[in-house]
This record gives C-alpha cells, sequence and structure tokens, in this order.
C-alpha cells in the first residue's frame, strides 16, 4: 500500500484537506477490501475444513465398525488357541496349529491434524471445536490401546519362533504362552470398551459436533 505525495504543490487548507481526505478515503477502500478478501479466505479455509473432517469421521466410523467384528472374530481364536494350549499341556497330542492373530485398521486423523495447523479450529464456534477434540481424543486413545493388544497377540506365539512346534515346547513355555493369551484378552476387552465409548460419542456428535 503506497501513499504518494500531492503531484501539485498545496497552496491553502482547503486544497491539505482535499488532499487528506483523498488518501484516507483511499486508505479505507484499501483496508476494506483487504479485509474482504481476508474473511473470504477464513470462510473457504472454515468449509474446506469442516467438509474434510466430515468425509474423515465417516470413514473412521466405518473403520470402527469393521475394526469391531475383527476384534469379535479374533477373541473367538484366542479362546480356541487356550483350548489348545490346556490340551497340550495336559500331553494330549495334536497336530492342530495355533491360529491366534490380529486384524485392525485403525482410524485416521489427516483432516484434523490439518485444519488445527492450518488455524481453521481456532475459526470454528467453540462447541463445534470442542466437539471434534472429543471425537479425535478419544480415536486417539482407541489407536493407542490397539498398539498394546497388537503385541499381546505377538508375546503368545513368542516360544514358537525360530520354526518351533508345539510340541517341542517345554511345559514353562506352554504356561507362557496361556498366560501372554489370558492377558491378550483382557487387552481385547479393553480396546472394545474404548471403541464402545468411541461409539457412543459418535452417536451424540451424530454426524456433527
Amino acid at each position: 500500500m503506497d501513499v504518494h505525495a500531492p503531484h501539485e504543490p498545496i497552496h491553502t487548507w482547503k486544497d491539505f484537506l482535499l488532499h487528506l481526505a483523498t488518501i484516507t478515503i483511499g486508505l479505507l477502500i484499501a483496508l476494506g477490501l483487504e479485509g474482504l478478501v481476508e474473511a473470504a479466505h477464513h470462510r473457504h479455509l472454515l468449509h474446506q475444513a469442516e467438509t474434510n473432517l466430515r468425509a474423515e469421521m465417516t470413514d473412521n466410523r466405518q473403520k470402527l465398525a469393521d475394526d469391531e467384528k475383527l476384534l469379535d472374530r479374533n477373541e473367538q481364536r484366542i479362546e480356541s488357541d487356550l483350548g489348545l494350549l490346556s490340551a497340550v499341556k495336559a500331553h494330549q497330542p495334536t497336530s492342530v496349529q495355533l491360529i491366534s492373530g490380529w486384524g485392525w485398521d485403525g482410524m485416521g486423523s489427516a483432516a484434523w491434524n490439518t485444519a488445527r495447523d492450518t488455524g481453521a479450529i481456532a475459526l470454528m464456534p467453540y462447541e463445534y471445536a470442542q466437539g471434534y477434540f472429543v471425537i479425535y481424543g478419544q480415536q486417539g486413545v482407541v489407536n493407542d490401546q490397539a498398539i498394546n493388544y497388537e503385541r499381546s497377540i505377538y508375546k503368545i506365539t513368542e516360544p514358537l519362533k525360530g520354526g518351533r512346534k508345539l510340541a517341542d515346547l517345554q511345559p514353562a513355555e506352554i504356561d507362557t504362552m496361556i498366560s501372554n493369551s489370558q492377558q491378550a484378552l483382557i487387552e481385547l476387552d479393553y480396546l472394545r470398551d474404548l471403541c464402545h465409548s468411541l461409539d457412543l460419542i459418535y452417536d451424540h456428535a451424530n454426524g456433527k459436533p
């Protein structure tokens, strides 16, 4: 924004006041236009952020529903493996191998991170921003617990590393696998409870914090 000196000499107060008025009006117009551009930019930024957040929340809700089905399936597998391990511990012959495993997709937060980093969250009404904060906070808790759950699944089969079979294990190793399987069920139950809590938060938000 440039302010230029008058091209002609100012001889009277009238000339001075006219020039001052011209400059003032020009500055006000420039500032007004700048404010309109900034406001338009903020509206676009907010609209884009809300669109992305709603799309991501819809995708995350579907991922959560799919992950909860996987938890039910994996719980059955772990319980079946516990029965197998108990049979092996009782010296009952078996050719069956463990079937436990894990499946987890998890929920994304790219839209939330982008909205926060670009300042779009600060442009939202407080109750909307707070609603998104609660949703994504709980999603983070669920994803963190999912990591604990996945690690507990891996610990079950640690004694079988190196291509060992169940028949090759010592009784103490079988006991360790049984204990780790029970711990995995605990981690799974806790993860399921957190998922149910997130379901309730989604329902409360009803797609719009």
